[in-house]
């Protein structure tokens, strides 16, 4: 089985264009990277001040770590005298002004409050929020209580057990993972090339009419197609391990840090509202995981779909526009409350953060079930039905071509 599962993956995936897609496809995936952080980050001389990277390290060796309130009060000391000669726009312009950091008082006041007041007061009083949040849900749990609902009773109790005691103790720069978290066009790439060479697994024997001949053979029938399924995820989960490690590294690399590790997934303010405690580079290899199950669910699909016809022209159009149509409710979904809408469809793993940045539920018979949980199990319930689909047609057809077969022996 393992010889033939070597077979399999060297026949339909070991060719020069699918290589030649993947090079292709890493180089245009890092320069979009490049371009990600020259549009967006504050740090980026295209963005801002090109001062403003070598100062943001001279200062964030000052103010990372720990917060304490010497640090607090040492940074609003800088600030809040700019803030007062800014505010009414009658400071000096000069762009040579030897009292300042950057060389013009506007561009310090801007400085200090986007790279290090605005981050460092959310990491600082994100406690209060999520403590908030926790006495919010208390009186809740009353209320519900009083009027007999079980089900929000146990659905605010796990919010304040999820809650309680979060914060934030250190001051880290986060800036990489803002957009490193919020990146999707690997993904499509993956999709592309998956899509692309997953067409032929099926087809190829078709084409040929080898399908025929490989029935009579000692590994053919079940075997043959468990080999190439198995081949097959082995493909996406190379393909998929390999663009995730690309991207970290490149968003590490352009960026020019990998600072902001250890800290909790919350620093984020896209994720104040996280239904998982974990860092950020737990939360990276968590995602990284959850994408590739999403990316086999769909690759699995299109399996299905190209063991229904002979050529992979028709299937692979049809999986384009599965692929696309998936994506499609993906976004229309996201956002909108309507959580069991958003599990059902598995390419709500490929863009998991969804699942991850608020604190959604599923009632399920009763109990209230975090929302990746269902997401999960609908996932792992289409890649099985798509599993067990391509098994059935295949068997299908390998009867009708044995049952033809028969008829031209009669006649002859």
């Amino acid at each position: 089985m393992v010889d033939l599962i070597i077979f399999e993956c060297r026949k339909h995936f070991l060719k020069t264009s699918i290589l030649v897609a993947i090079l292709l496809f890493s180089i245009l995936n890092v320069a979009k990277i490049y371009t990600v952080y020259h549009q967006n980050s504050l740090l980026s001389p295209n963005f801002s001040d090109p001062k403003w990277k070598k100062l943001y390290w001279e200062m964030y060796e000052d103010f990372r770590g720990e917060m304490s309130e010497e640090k607090v009060q040492k940074l609003m000391s800088i600030y809040e005298p700019l803030e007062k000669q800014t505010a009414d726009q009658t400071a000096s312009t000069r762009t040579d002004n030897p009292n300042t950091y950057t060389g013009n008082i506007y561009n310090d006041f801007l400085f200090f409050k986007w790279c290090l007041v605005q981050p460092m007061e959310h990491a600082y009083m994100y406690g209060n929020y999520a403590q908030k949040i926790v006495t919010n849900a208390k009186e809740n749990i009353k209320f519900y209580e009083s009027v007999g609902n079980q089900y929000e009773m146990s659905k605010n109790a796990a919010i304040a057990n999820m809650f309680k005691g979060r914060a934030i103790s250190d001051f880290s720069y986060t800036e990489m993972y803002q957009y490193y978290v919020h990146y999707d066009f690997s993904a499509f790439l993956v999709l592309l090339i998956c899509l692309y060479a997953l067409m032929s697994v099926f087809v190829s024997e078709k084409e040929t009419e080898m399908d025929t001949l490989l029935l009579t053979t000692r590994f053919g029938g079940q075997q043959t197609v468990s080999a190439k399924l198995v081949a097959s995820v082995i493909f996406i989960g190379f393909i998929c391990t390999w663009f995730w490690l690309l991207d970290f590294a490149s968003f590490s690399i352009i960026f020019g840090s990998m600072e902001g590790a250890s800290v909790p997934l919350f620093v984020l303010e896209n994720f104040v509202n996280s239904s998982i405690h974990v860092s950020l580079a737990q939360y990276a290899l968590i995602s990284s995981m959850l994408k590739t199950v999403g990316i086999v669910v769909l690759g699995l699909a299109f399996l299905l779909i190209s063991s229904l016809f002979k050529n992979a022209l028709l299937p692979f159009i049809m999986s384009l526009f599965v692929a696309f149509g998936l994506i499609y409710f993906g976004e229309a979904y996201m956002g909108s409350g309507k959580v069991l809408l958003k599990s059902i469809n598995p390419f709500i793993l490929v863009v998991n953060r969804e699942l991850f940045r608020t604190t959604e539920f599923i009632n399920l018979f009763g109990f209230p079930v975090l929302a990746y949980i269902p997401a999960l199990l609908f996932s792992a319930v289409w890649g099985i039905g798509c599993c067990i689909g391509i098994t059935l047609v295949l068997k299908k057809n390998a009867l009708v071509k044995k049952g033809g077969k028969k008829r031209v022996i009669m006649e002859i």
